[in-house]
This record gives C-alpha cells, sequence and structure tokens, in this order.
C-alpha cells in the first residue's frame, strides 16, 4: 500500500473522519464522481498515524521525490510525502488513473503568469478531470475536490502570538481585528481571516505570493462571504486547526466527507 492508515487515524475526540485509503499500491480504481454543481469533497488526514511504504513515493514525480528529500528532519519528510502521496490517491480514486501516471501540471498565475496552482490535464476524449486543492499544517493533510475550482487551507494554532500578522490583512480585517478586546480574540480572528484568505488565492490561482490583502474576509457576516470571485465558508478541523474553503463562483460551498458517505 502507498499510505497504510490504521483504525483511528485521526485522533479521538476530533471532528474529522478517518482517512480511507483511495487507492491500493499504485493501481487506479475510479470509485468516486467528481462532485457536481456547488458540492465540495473534503478528504483528511492525520500524518502521525499514517505509514508511507516504498509504494508511495514511488508514485510521486522527480520534483516531489527531490523537494521530500531536501527535508532535514525526518519528520517533516514524512509529512510532505503523506500529503503528496495522499493527493495522489485520492485522485486516483476519481479519474481511474494510477497514481503515477497522473498528468499534473500547473496553471500560469493569472496576475504575474508564473507557474501557480496544481492541475489535471484533461484528456482527449476522457471525462472531465476534477479540480482540487492541497493544505498541510502541523500534522494535518486537507484535500479539497470539486467540479470547478476549488481553495483549501488549513493552520495549526499553535501557542505563538500572531498579532503582527494582522497587517497583511486586508484594511477592513486589519482594523476590525486590531479593535478586539484582547489578545485571544486577535488571535484566533487572525487565523480564521489568513485561512479564509489563502483558500480564496488558492481558488483563484494566485496563491499567496501577491499577499492575502486584497479583499476582506472577516468572518460571521454571512454563511457565504463572497471574495475575489469565489465563496468562501470555514470548515470544521481538528481541535487546534483551523481550516476553510473557497469554491469559484456566488454559491457557498457544500462540503461532503467521502470516507463518511462510503462508510
Amino acid at each position: 500500500m502507498g499510505l497504510t492508515p490504521p483504525a483511528g487515524a485521526v485522533p479521538s475526540g476530533s471532528t474529522v473522519p478517518r482517512y480511507e485509503t483511495a487507492v491500493p499500491g499504485n493501481a487506479a480504481s475510479s470509485r468516486n464522481g467528481v462532485p457536481s454543481g456547488d458540492t465540495v469533497d473534503v478528504w483528511w488526514s492525520d500524518t502521525r498515524a499514517v505509514a508511507v511504504t516504498p509504494a508511495g513515493p514511488a508514485a510521486l514525480d522527480r520534483g516531489e521525490r527531490d523537494r521530500a528529500e531536501a527535508f532535514l528532519f525526518p519528520a517533516d519528510r514524512h509529512r510532505y510525502q503523506v500529503a503528496h502521496v495522499m493527493l495522489r490517491q485520492v485522485l486516483a480514486s476519481y479519474t481511474g488513473i494510477a497514481p503515477g501516471a497522473l498528468p499534473l501540471s500547473r496553471e500560469p498565475c493569472p496576475r504575474c503568469g508564473e507557474p501557480g496552482r496544481p492541475v489535471l490535464r484533461p484528456r482527449s476524449g476522457a471525462p472531465a478531470v476534477p479540480s482540487f486543492s492541497l493544505a498541510h499544517s502541523g500534522d494535518m493533510v486537507v484535500i479539497a475536490v470539486a467540479g470547478r475550482p476549488v481553495g483549501v487551507d488549513v493552520e495549526q494554532d499553535g501557542d505563538r502570538c500572531v498579532c503582527s500578522l494582522a497587517g497583511e490583512l486586508h484594511p477592513a480585517d486589519t482594523a476590525w481585528v486590531t479593535g478586539l478586546g484582547s489578545e485571544p480574540e486577535r488571535h484566533q480572528a487572525i487565523i480564521t481571516c489568513w485561512v479564509r484568505a489563502e483558500a480564496v488565492l488558492k481558488c483563484t490561482g494566485q496563491g499567496i505570493g501577491h499577499g492575502l490583502g486584497g479583499f476582506p474576509v472577516r468572518p460571521g457576516r454571512s454563511a457565504g462571504l463572497s471574495a475575489g470571485g469565489c465563496t468562501v465558508r470555514g470548515l470544521a478541523a481538528p481541535a487546534g486547526y483551523r481550516a476553510a474553503v473557497a469554491l469559484a463562483g456566488g454559491a457557498a460551498p457544500a462540503v461532503r466527507v467521502p470516507a463518511e458517505r462510503r462508510g
């Protein structure tokens, strides 16, 4: 198996379901339909409970293997490998293409033209390919899959003060954050705004290299907040993490958890 998740792969008490391996080894098995309409499939994994076997890294491309080997600490290498092997296995379950043969490439950034978000290249005569987004922070990995551009982000809610990051947000969000009455409130607000803004930038294909302050993402104003041509909402995440997902268009993403759906 490329990934071997034992029972209870996510810590007990978490709101996130156990990740189920999508594909054994490097085989292809199309079991999931590409989400339609406003539906977004969300896959989670706790990297502490997933063993990477030799078949997993073998499915990665040269660039992914080189980046994995560049990590100084084995724990960081493991997290990276789990995230990228999991992504390939999840995509294989929608396309029927073996993880190591997936036609992955990068779209140019719509602002600067540099290589941007990863995408699946469509094949002539083949069914439509899903849009996807990958994020990982700390020990958690999250993947969003949809029928149109999608972005997802997760951030670990660490102990370090993040108040200095308020200035990176949209001026309206910065003003709201700095007006909150306590440091814990500001801390949570900044992280919430951060994951929302990054999810939108991933959805549009710009990434965070051009900054997070181009649009307001203050939470609590609506169930589905429009920003940058996308609609963004928070995601239920394990204790100690915050996450958000953005979907192109004006309708709020309807989140579906494939592992729960299959039972």
